[in-house]
């Protein structure tokens, strides 16, 4: 007889970001090693997943050991949002070990199983369990029986049980828990120059689809919030636009025609070009003009302030104020100064989704840039994005700053631009005695275009893109053009 396969039940942890990672939630009836350093962040964790159990209905045991005594924990706990007092002793139950712990193992494991046998919980946690291996070892070497001892008796219970403790990582391979847990769950945290960043890792679930690497967390009142690092969706995950040559216009007059008609719908472009050049502007057109076709559009800015950037608008007759009251324009503002680039990005995921927009604007990713610890993450995190988007159907537009004002500039895009089915390229060409703007299609995938370098100007009523300004002129790309010579009657 052919045995059926089961598929592995799992708790939910009451974050949706978290049960993702873990690839559905904690395996039911399973037994996990929540480790880290203290003040990472793991009794917070631990008691919001309790009481999230609880609201559905679920049973909970949280033993303290020699750490904390219960009535601090709960003390501390009432802060966060996530608590609630009403299902203290009925839902959540706190159950304060020190004393037994002091008595030796079979006493500690005999008060664990009779409350567990008196309560019947969905759920036990002991924090810390560290503290009572460490205290039985001292007391003559009876911290792995005990281990093991638990670990068959978690078993019977049919209960998800969390062993909270303070570990390093150094010290995973010393300590028998760690070989007989089902899973282990590692915070902690990363200095980046003056500030430091909260990092979830993975390290073994057993019988679930986990995402491995470090993953990003917050503590707030809120309790502990989750972002998923940033990674490239699975083939399943994008789904082709509808039309394949459906255009997403520009609204730029003369540029659309550089174009065939306008940017590929969920195609991603990036429009490189000096400080002052018209990047913003040009993005801004075109969320202007999405919204004008009944299309919602997002700016994630990082530079200007939503308030600059109407002002901006203002100036040249752009009323973003309405388009934002009417819910087809949002401006998003992260500032830059302590930026998590994964917790951006995620958020940038979640408020597209939210909205149903199909155009999205990214400005800069040059400021993005200084977030991110290394050159290869960055173009990870550009080339999946690009990915996310084009899978959600997303028009998107990605501005990057040049270093160069004048002369032929360089095309790296900050080394993204290979990512880009798009590359706009602005620059200044110096006329006489003025700076004049100027535009060029280098790269349009997929579609004719043209490569032609135009004039750009800003007026009352936004950019224009013309022919014919530098038509008898000789080394444009230069930035300082001479006129060509006129042939001899």
């Amino acid at each position: 007889m052919i045995a059926k396969k089961t598929s592995l039940e799992s708790e939910t942890t009451g974050d949706v970001a978290l049960d993702r990672i873990l690839g559905g939630g904690i395996p039911a009836r399973s037994m996990v090693v929540i480790a880290g350093e203290p003040g990472s962040g793991k009794t917070v964790l631990t008691l919001q997943m309790l009481f999230h159990a609880a609201r559905q209905g679920k049973k909970c045991l949280y033993f303290t050991t020699l750490s904390e005594p219960a009535l601090k924990v709960i003390r501390y706990m009432q802060l966060f949002d996530f608590f609630d007092v009403e299902l203290l002793d009925k839902q959540v139950i706190f159950v304060d070990l020190g004393a037994c712990v002091r008595q030796g193992a079979e006493r500690t494991l005999a008060e664990i199983e009779a409350r567990v046998e008196k309560h019947e919980p969905d759920f036990v946690a002991i924090d810390s369990f560290r503290a009572i291996g460490e205290l039985l070892q001292n007391q003559g070497g009876g911290a792995r029986p005990f281990i093991y001892d638990l670990a068959v008796q978690t078993a019977s219970w049919g209960a998800t049980t969390l062993l909270v403790g303070e570990y390093t990582r150094e010290e995973f391979p010393v300590f028998a828990e760690f070989a007989v847990a089902d899973g282990i769950i590692r915070l902690g945290s990363e200095r980046q120059e003056l500030t430091s960043v909260r990092e979830l890792e993975v390290l073994k679930l057993r019988g679930a689809g986990y995402t491995s690497g470090r993953h990003f967390f917050d503590i707030s009142k809120a309790g502990v919030s989750f972002y998923p690092r940033v990674s490239t969706p699975s083939d399943t995950q994008v789904q082709p636009s509808a039309d394949p040559g459906a255009r997403a216009t520009m609204g730029v007059e003369g540029l659309d025609d550089l174009l065939g008609g306008g940017l590929p719908s969920g195609s991603a472009t990036v429009i490189q070009g000096g400080t002052g050049s018209g990047k913003t502007l040009l993005s801004l057109q075109f969320l202007i003009e999405g919204a004008h076709r009944g299309e919602k559009g997002v700016l994630f800015t990082l530079e200007e302030t939503p308030d600059q950037l109407r002002s901006i608008a203002r100036s040249v007759g752009w009323d973003l104020a309405a388009l934002e009251e009417q819910g087809k324009l949002v401006i998003k503002y992260t500032s830059p100064v302590e930026l998590s680039t994964d917790r951006f990005l995620y958020e940038a995921r979640k408020e597209v989704s939210a909205l149903g927009a199909t155009r999205a604007v990214f400005d800069s990713l040059t400021t993005m840039s200084l977030g991110v610890p290394s050159d290869r993450r960055y173009k990870e995190m550009v080339y999946a994005i690009a990915k996310h988007m084009r899978g959600a159907g997303v028009t998107l537009l990605m501005t990057v700053e040049s270093e160069q004002l004048l002369g032929t500039a360089v095309i790296s895009g900050h080394g993204v631009s290979f990512i880009a089915d798009n590359l706009i390229q602005l620059r200044y060409v110096e006329i006489g005695n003025k700076l004049e703007r100027a535009i060029s299609v280098l790269k349009a995938r997929g579609i004719k275009h043209n490569s032609e370098l135009r004039s750009m100007t800003v007026g009352s009523d936004g950019l224009k893109v013309t022919s014919g300004r530098f038509k008898d002129l000789r080394g444009v790309l230069t930035g300082l053009p001479t006129r060509e010579p006129r042939e001899s009657p």
